[in-house]
């Protein structure tokens, strides 16, 4: 800005030493206050436009709000009440905790006869090991030759009655 001091004719005056000085100290004073002036009006510009953008941020906040109510809020023919939509919720769940419990219990139940005829097998093939041996036993016997039976055998002939 530009200052216009009044002229002072030192000439004509003849102002003191002292009154100099109050001048300049005032003239300093001034300058001060100028530089003070200025830093609050660019500081009130800025909190104005920054107050501008924080309403026109709430504004489209709010807006995006009000859209966002009306999107969820809209219900079409056939569609639930909240709190029945809700309820529905929960009797949904039950159901299908209803359902993982069954199917838990399906698979234990899986498990166990899985282990059974597992066992069940083991005892099977047991026992065919135990058959197949006693098989073998007995063939190998029919085949060996049994001093008892060859004299049986033989006496029955020498008697007659075979």
């Amino acid at each position: 800005m530009i200052h216009e001091d009044p002229v002072i004719d030192l000439e004509a005056n003849s102002p003191s030493q002292e009154a100099k000085e109050i001048i300049q100290h005032l003239r300093a004073e001034n300058d001060v206050l100028q530089r003070r002036l200025e830093g609050a009006q660019w500081t009130i510009t800025y909190l104005e436009q920054w107050k501008k953008q924080l309403e026109e941020e709430k504004a489209l906040d709010e807006l995006l709000r009000i859209r966002s109510d009306r999107v969820l809020n809209c219900r079409r023919p056939g569609d639930p009440l909240p709190a029945d939509r809700e309820s529905m919720l929960i009797q949904e769940n039950a159901h299908l905790e209803r359902l993982l419990a069954k199917a838990n219990q399906e698979k234990k139940l899986l498990r166990n006869m899985k282990n059974h005829y597992w066992a069940r097998m083991h005892v099977c093939k047991a026992k065919m090991k135990m058959f197949q041996r006693r098989l073998s036993e007995a063939l190998r016997r029919r085949k060996e030759t049994n001093p008892l039976r060859i004299l049986a055998e033989a006496s029955l002939k020498y008697h007659g009655t075979h």
